[in-house]
């Protein structure tokens, strides 16, 4: 039997409380997550960790978020991944004009966390809704 493989989601975010929310939904989703606390951590683990998604807070104390997530579009080794915002903030449309692949509401609700995963790929729609059929 091969091994499954979990898709690694990297999380940007500082506050302890929250990771560890991400973390315990990625978990429960099948999936591996690993933190970062600023966008030059983060850069620094792309390359090994090769995630699937990057979770981004925007209030990223003391950094700015926006700009981290400029960074992360414009690096040659993230410029692919795609990004969801995590925000409370009503800034959705800035977040896509920005080059964002999702945006999740805080607090972040399991529901919400499944389906930023199926909508940017990570994770098949069968996983979320499993009644569902591939390729339907």
């Amino acid at each position: 039997m091969m091994p499954v493989i979990q898709p690694t989601l990297l999380l940007i975010a500082n506050h302890p409380q929250f990771i560890y929310l991400i973390k315990r939904y990625g978990e429960r989703s099948g999936c591996q997550v690993i933190s970062a606390g600023s966008v030059d951590v983060a850069l620094e683990l792309m390359v090994p960790e090769q995630p699937a998604l990057v979770l981004l807070h925007v209030m990223l104390w003391p950094h700015d978020g926006w700009s981290a997530l400029r960074c992360l579009r414009e690096h040659r080794e993230t410029h692919n991944i795609p990004i969801a915002i995590i925000s409370a903030l009503m800034d959705e449309a800035r977040a896509r004009d920005e080059g964002a692949a999702y945006w999740l509401w805080q607090p972040v609700m399991y529901t919400d966390f499944l389906a930023a995963l199926t909508a940017t790929g990570v994770l098949p729609p069968s996983h979320f809704y499993p009644g569902a059929k591939q390729g339907s």
